[in-house]
């Protein structure tokens, strides 16, 4: 079989080189031609097609005081009996002027009925006859729109100190809240609060950052886009030191305990050092703990300066002993 390709080439060539064949080929394509010209005006003369056509439709209302949060409808699906004419150049959307429909009180109600529609319909299709609405409602969703507050917070999980550091102060967040508008049912069903997310790691030193903050929703604007992060950060110093066992309750002088002092390990904020510290931590055996077992006594560690941290005993326990 031959492709098209081959036709239209063979019809090229008939009108270049006539031959008696091609010259009979050429009257029967003008004949289908003229035939099938003659048969589609024919056709486009009457009057009694039914036919589904999209008729537009606008719908207009406050946007600066609402908002759509879905898309509008911009067509109504209708069937119609008319002439082949008036059909085809409906179809192609010509001589249908779109339908305004003005909406005063946009959030009272999500649809309109398209059988109040129908006599707007009419005088815009005429001569085409209006069957039947093949919907029976345009729906849509229009809100108020509301601004509301949001209080800032930083996620304390999108920072992480260096491991020798810790804060030394709040962290700020300039402004601390920011302003929201968008559709009125949807920003009040949103938490108050939102998350902040830094994104800072091995931080060791102060910090004045400015950060973005989350992307609105859909249909959402802000009045800011970032805030200015800030605080402080202290390091810490480890300390070590060998300490004297204080021995307390024991029955005399001729006791004794075993080792007779213990390395103590401790953390504390550089700005908070003195080397007075360490005096403020005292080590003690109480002879009524005993285990007369083995001897064995456990170590209380006791410091008078609550800004020590992790206080750590070499070993927890000492051992009694009586010297004759």
């Amino acid at each position: 079989m031959r492709s098209a390709e081959d036709i239209i080439e063979k019809l090229k060539r008939s009108f270049q080189t006539p031959s008696r064949k091609d010259e009979r080929f050429k009257v029967v394509v003008v004949c289908i031609v003229i035939s099938t010209t003659f048969w589609f005006f024919s056709a486009l003369n009457k009057s009694d097609y039914i036919s589904q056509i999209n008729y537009p439709v606008e719908i207009v209302f406050d946007d600066q005081n609402y908002i759509a949060t879905s898309e509008l409808p911009d067509r109504i699906p209708i069937e119609v009996t008319g002439g082949g004419w008036d059909l085809m150049t409906r179809s192609f959307g010509f001589n249908m002027n779109p339908i305004q429909i003005r909406l005063t009180d946009p959030d009272a109600s999500n649809h309109i009925l398209t059988s109040s529609l129908r006599g707007q319909l009419t005088p815009g299709l005429d001569p085409v006859i209006v069957n039947y609405i093949l919907e029976d409602s345009l729906r849509f969703d229009i809100q108020k729109r509301a601004s509301r507050e949001f209080e800032l917070i930083l996620d304390p999980e999108s920072i992480n100190l260096d491991a020798d550091f810790r804060l030394a102060s709040s962290v700020t967040l300039n402004p601390s809240s920011v302003t929201w508008t968008g559709p009125e049912r949807l920003i009040n069903a949103m938490d108050r609060v939102i998350y902040v997310n830094a994104g800072l790691d091995n931080i060791d030193e102060d910090v004045i950052e400015t950060v973005d903050i989350p992307e609105t929703p859909e249909f959402f604007t802000s009045d800011t886009e970032s805030v200015e992060l800030s605080f402080e950060v202290v390091r810490l110093m480890d300390i070590e030191a060998d300490l004297t066992v204080e021995l307390i309750n024991f029955p005399d002088s001729l006791w004794e305990v075993i080792p007779p002092s213990i390395k103590v390990r401790y953390r504390i904020e550089e700005t908070k050092f003195d080397v007075a510290d360490t005096l403020s931590i005292r080590l003690v055996a109480d002879y009524q703990s005993l285990n007369p077992s083995d001897s064995s006594i456990q170590v209380q560690a006791i410091s008078s300066q609550d800004y020590i941290e992790e206080l750590r005993l070499s070993t927890q326990a000492v051992k009694g002993q009586k010297n004759d």
